[in-house]
C-alpha cells in the first residue's frame, strides 16, 4: 500500500545494489534517524537518480512507501562534498565515518547530534582532504563525547603535578587518570599534554568550532591512533583495520 510522500534532508552514508539497476541508500537524516531509501534507475545511463548512488553528498529527497520499502521519487543535491572521492585517504576516513555514524544513529536518542556532526565532518573533509588525520580524530572523540564514553581529564596528572604542554603523560583506552609514568599493555599510549587538553576541547566545544583545530603533524598522528585505540576499545569493535594500526 503506497504511503504520502516525505522530503527528507540528510546525508547519503552507504549504496548498495538492489536487483538490477537499482541502490538501496542509508541516509542519514536529522528528524528520522538513518532511513534506508531505494533509488530506482541509478545504473541506467543518463539516469537523473545516478547522483543517489554516490555517497557522502547532503541531499534532500522526497520518498514515499510502497509495499514495504521507500522509494525515491525525486532529489537534488545541496552539497556534493565530490572531493572526497579523489582522495584515497580521504575515502578511506569517509567509509570510517560512515560505519561509525551507522552504528551510533541505531540509538535514535543521538540521530540529531549523528546529523549535524556528519553534515560538519564531510564538509571539512572534503574541503581539507590533507588534513585527513587531525579530521579523523576530532570525528572519533566527538562521537565518543555524543554516546558518554569519553572523560575530561584533570590538569593534573596522578601525582598531583599540573600537566604541561611539552611532557608526555601515559592514557589509558578504557578511560580514567593520566598517568605520569609509562604502563605496559595495549590500551596504554603516551601523549603529550597539548594533546590531552586538545581531547578535552574538542569533546566540549561548538560543533561549528570542532574542525578548527590545528596541530602539528605528531599532533595529528598521535591523536589520531589513540582516539582509534579508544574508539575499538570503549564500543568493542576494531575501527582500527581500515586504518592499519
Amino acid at each position: 500500500m503506497a504511503g504520502g510522500a516525505v522530503t527528507y534532508k540528510g546525508i547519503i552514508l552507504k549504496s548498495r545494489e538492489y536487483k538490477d539497476k537499482d541502490r538501496i541508500i542509508s541516509f542519514l537524516t536529522g528528524d528520522h534517524g538513518l532511513v534506508d531509501i531505494c533509488v530506482k534507475g541509478t545504473g541506467k545511463i543518463g539516469s537523473h537518480n545516478a547522483f543517489a548512488s554516490v555517497p557522502y553528498m547532503l541531499c534532500e529527497i522526497v520518498a514515499a512507501e510502497s509495499h514495504g520499502f521507500m522509494y525515491m521519487r525525486s532529489g537534488s543535491i545541496i552539497e556534493s562534498n565530490s572531493k572526497i572521492h579523489s582522495d584515497l585517504d580521504a575515502l578511506m576516513c569517509g567509509a570510517h565515518f560512515a560505519d561509525l555514524l551507522v552504528d551510533m544513529s541505531g540509538q535514535s536518542d543521538n540521530s540529531r547530534e549523528a546529523y549535524e556532526l556528519a553534515c560538519y565532518t564531510y564538509y571539512h573533509l572534503a574541503n581539507n582532504t590533507v588534513r585527513w588525520k587531525l579530521i579523523t580524530a576530532a570525528f572519533n572523540w566527538r562521537v565518543l563525547s555524543i554516546l558518554g564514553f569519553t572523560v575530561e581529564y584533570a590538569v593534573t596528572n596522578d601525582t598531583g603535578s599540573s600537566v604541561t604542554d611539552n611532557d608526555l603523560y601515559c592514557l589509558s583506552a578504557n578511560g580514567g587518570e593520566i598517568y605520569s609514568g609509562k604502563h605496559s599493555g595495549e590500551q596504554y599510549m603516551m601523549l603529550s599534554g597539548v594533546a590531552v587538553k586538545a581531547l578535552n576541547y574538542i569533546a566540549a566545544c561548538d560543533i561549528k568550532e570542532l574542525y578548527g583545530i590545528t596541530g602539528s603533524e605528531s599532533l595529528s598522528d598521535s591523536l589520531f591512533e589513540f582516539t582509534l585505540k579508544y574508539l575499538s576499545y570503549q564500543l568493542d569493535k576494531d575501527y582500527k583495520g581500515r586504518f592499519m594500526i
